[in-house]
């Protein structure tokens, strides 16, 4: 189906999803906007069923509209695994590519049974892909669904393509999926131009992203949401400890640092020092390890051994540094590795090898001694520093990925208040100074007494961070949080209205980049459309100015043959 336009044809799309042209240069080269809302075109007709019900293994075709266009949306259950779908597109030349869709799954948000709009889709709608594509896109969860009182469509940008002979494939992906429409902007010779000209611009890569999955399915995956975008590394670094630090290295961080290859992103592994035991046991070595050497766990003041396994322990270090090797052994390498030391600091208290070494240099016992006494702060912080040599030194030996490279770079995750790294021993300006740190992650934290607390409600001192490494060659990325799902252990710190201003902050704070804790941004289409352009430092005041902070929607005027409740029960509050 085409529908002509009468007006611009970006008219009612998010600002930012425009190219990057001259206003000066034309936008419309003859060709009209297409739309593709018609699903009983898809091919294998065999796999196509009609209304709202159809049979175990077939897609539903249900009849709709809405004030703008109509036809015949694709339907499946999450619990009826359709077949692969393929419909021809007919569309000539480049476009940009939207796609219109419905969330669902509500009903696994097992915390708000009673209370569905105010919950966003659980879903990850329909794996998408071009028949020229090698991997699916998988990314596209909506923020509203089918249980909410004004159902509808919701817009999502997916990609600038030249689709000249190219179908669109079709897979359920494990989720409810409701495929309304697909709508191509043709883009003009200079549009074409500059996405070209922005692809092949590296000042964009400002953007850090983290994540705990990264088999090669979830690593394809989050390749194609991070393709063409703003991203200039991908950490990877969880609780599966024993993979990450594989003795001989692992064929899965393999097999994600070629994905990140793809996509033109470095590969960064992070460990995690204080990950030694967690409220429930796992079989990890690590962990038995820890079990197995109780000599060396942190203690408090009054012997109560921690979680932790104390840096002041030579062992201990010794321990962490041969897992470092091992990820450094990872077939064709990474290209930097580093520390989360935002995972519960306290790596150095009241053990006994840490009591011995402070009596020993100052004559006292640091059990006599208030918390913050600057003479314990700096015993802790010489330590910490200690293995940071250490771990350079071995990060050294080890051949870059990269020719352009000099060498594997080391990374911290470090807390984003002075007075809080102060306490917990991580001497952030030393590290700067002795050249042992290339990237830091300023996690959101505050010296507060509540750990939950400290972290979501505040700002990394970014303006601090920047006067630590000012005059030398390492860069620092503020790191954003986001409780994105109500059940989420973190209250959002970063909402998806503020993304341009916040970003526009910390670039004016000194900034090199920004940087996101757990896929902040990346769970629904629209938030990650908007977060993965942040890189984009001068276009944000233009992006801000003509920002609307949600995604374009619809609301079916038909639905099934039937029209649905303009004003329903509840709407009131």
């Amino acid at each position: 189906m085409t529908l002509p336009d009468k007006s611009d044809k970006w008219l009612g799309l998010p600002f930012c999803d425009r190219p990057l042209i001259d206003p000066a240069h034309p936008i419309d080269d003859g060709r009209p906007t297409l739309w593709r809302t018609d699903f009983s075109r898809c091919r294998p007709a065999a796999a196509l069923g009609s209304g709202v019900g159809a049979a175990l293994g077939q897609w539903s075709l249900i009849d709709y509209a809405t004030e703008r266009f109509s036809g015949k949306l694709l339907h499946a259950p999450r619990d009826n695994p359709a077949p692969e779908l393929q419909l021809a597109l007919d569309a000539p030349g480049w476009h940009a590519l939207f796609v219109w869709l419905m969330g669902g799954d509500v009903d696994t948000e097992k915390q708000f049974p009673a209370d569905f709009d105010s919950v966003y889709s659980q879903s990850p709608g329909p794996a998408l892909r071009l028949s020229n594509d090698s991997h699916f896109a998988c990314h596209f969860k909506t923020l509203s669904h089918d249980r909410m009182m004004w159902p509808g469509l919701e817009c999502c940008f997916w990609k600038y393509a030249d689709l000249t002979g190219q179908s669109l494939i079709i897979r359920h992906q494990g989720g409810a999926v409701y495929l309304g429409a697909l709508q191509l902007v043709p883009l003009s010779p200079a549009e074409v131009e500059a996405v070209q000209r922005d692809r092949a611009d590296a000042s964009r890569r400002r953007l850090i992203v983290k994540g705990d999955m990264y088999s090669p399915r979830e690593s394809d995956a989050m390749a194609e949401q991070l393709r063409d975008r703003d991203v200039k590394a991908w950490i990877v670094g969880c609780e599966d400890s024993a993979d990450l630090m594989r003795e001989g290295g692992s064929t899965k961080i393999s097999a994600f640092a070629q994905a990140c290859d793809r996509i033109g992103a470095a590969c960064w592994v992070c460990d995690r020092p204080s990950l030694w035991s967690l409220h429930v046991h796992w079989p990890d070595a690590r962990a038995r390890w820890f079990e197995q050497h109780p000599e060396l766990h942190a203690r408090d003041r009054d012997g109560t051994p921690t979680h932790q396994a104390s840096f002041a322990e030579p062992a201990v270090q010794d321990y962490m540094l041969s897992r470092a090797r091992a990820a450094l052994n990872t077939p064709g390498g990474i290209d930097a590795f580093g520390q989360f030391f935002n995972r519960d600091p306290g790596l150095v208290l009241f053990e006994p090898a840490a009591v011995r070494g402070f009596a020993e240099r100052h004559g006292v016992d640091p059990l006599t001694l208030p918390d913050r006494d600057e003479r314990l702060l700096d015993w802790r912080a010489d330590i910490i520093t200690g293995y940071m040599r250490r771990q350079r030194a071995v990060l050294d030996e080890a051949r870059p990925r990269s020719s352009a490279q000099k060498r594997v770079q080391s990374v911290a995750v470090v807390l984003g208040d002075p007075a809080a790294n102060r306490f917990f021993g991580l001497d952030v300006e030393r590290w700067v100074r002795e050249g042992l740190v290339d990237a830091l992650l300023l996690y959101p934290w505050a010296d507060y007494p509540d750990r939950w607390l400290a972290q979501g409600f505040v700002e990394a001192d970014v303006k601090w961070f920047a006067s630590a490494v000012k005059g030398t060659d390492v860069k620092i990325y503020p790191m954003w949080l986001a409780g994105v799902w109500r059940t989420h252990w973190t209250p959002e710190h970063v909402r998806m209205n503020e993304y341009f201003t916040k970003a526009m902050r910390d670039y004016a704070d000194g900034a090199d980049g920004i940087s996101a804790w757990d896929g902040v941004g990346l769970d629904a289409a629209f938030r990650s459309d908007r977060w993965l352009r942040l890189g984009h430092r001068d276009q944000l005041a233009a992006w801000a100015q003509h920002d609307f902070p949600l995604p374009p929607k619809l609301r079916f005027t038909r639905y099934a043959g039937k029209t649905p409740d303009r004003y329903p029960v509840g709407t009131g509050g």
